[in-house]
């Protein structure tokens, strides 16, 4: 009995979760990539084989190379996976910043794939794409493409060079007080979307695209963590959010939440539910804190301590 609560432990502790991210995001980059071959296949059937008319590459100087948004792009992605790594210090908050860009980056390549095979785009200039006879290969085909050796021709619609780009800078935004990290994230940022659009590497719209939706998949993300947290204190949004409180919903009009149904998934994949039950009974909570450098006088009576718990954990 006890090595059988000892094996469910470890498959469901922090480290499980985090090694359960990583899996999912290289099994959709694999997925990605066969979209990626069918798309291609699709393309060569198809009569429209120059580029589409695109304002960015009207207005932008051409860079006859790919190497430098390349280059931008992934300098952007090595500083701040560093940098975040060793401004979070301790290991449990390391584990949430690669969980959740492993489950970020997953989830918008999952979606990236679908916007791939659905509407094939020529390629932004001249390209010869790979063809794979057999599945074997097309597996083979996408671990080059995975590492960057070899290149789709339509991959087009929505930018995954952009995604990377955006996704630091939020990372930036979110994990970090530092005003000058983030002016330089989103100066780095620029310059490398500029360099992609200068490259002919995505049309203007791929871009975009790409910035929109990954600001909406972080946005939605973290909203939903924050509503995990207010789950965890008793009725907590059921009585703010009450489809039966008149007063509350003669302003807001929202009889139904949205997303309410995915709280429960998000608190899984962010480990919410761990770090909850394990520190709730930890921490003696002050009658006064500092959250983001402001003193704020807390008087309040505490029915479920494991609320306050973690919200403190989330400003810690």
């Amino acid at each position: 009995m006890k090595s059988e609560k000892s094996a469910k432990r470890i498959l469901n502790s922090e480290v499980a979760r985090l090694v359960y991210a990583g899996v999912f995001l290289v099994v959709v980059a694999y997925f990605m990539t066969i979209f990626q071959q069918l798309s291609d296949k699709r393309w060569l059937g198809s009569d429209t084989k120059n580029p589409l008319r695109d304002l960015g590459f009207e207005a932008f100087p051409f860079l006859s190379t790919y190497s430098v948004a390349d280059a931008l792009v992934l300098s952007l992605l090595g500083i701040t996976l560093v940098g975040l790594t060793i401004a979070s210090r301790r290991i449990p908050k390391i584990i949430i910043l690669w969980r959740r860009l492993f489950w970020l980056t997953g989830l918008l390549y999952f979606y990236r794939s679908f916007t791939i095979i659905t509407t094939t785009l020529p390629p932004t200039k001249e390209c010869v794409p790979i063809v794979a006879n057999s599945f074997r290969e097309m597996m083979v085909i996408g671990t080059y493409m995975i590492v960057g050796v070899d290149k789709a021709c339509t991959d087009n619609i929505y930018s995954g060079h952009t995604m990377i780009l955006t996704s630091c800078v939020i990372m930036w935004n979110v994990y970090t007080r530092i005003k000058w990290f983030k002016i330089y994230a989103t100066l780095h940022a620029l310059a490398g979307l500029y360099a992609i659009i200068a490259s002919r590497l995505h049309f203007t719209v791929d871009v975009l695209l790409s910035l929109f939706i990954t600001y909406g998949m972080y946005s939605i993300y973290f909203a939903l963590v924050r509503a995990a947290i207010l789950e965890r204190y008793q009725g907590a949004i059921g009585n703010v959010e009450s489809e039966r409180d008149n007063r509350y919903q003669s302003i807001a009009y929202t009889p139904h939440i949205l997303n309410r149904h995915l709280v429960r998934v998000v608190s899984w994949m962010d480990g919410l539910d761990l770090r909850c039950e394990a520190r709730a009974n930890e921490m003696v909570l002050p009658t006064t804190t500092t959250i983001s450098q402001v003193r704020v006088n807390l008087i309040f009576d505490i029915p479920n301590r494991s609320f306050f718990t973690c919200l403190l954990i989330q400003f810690s």
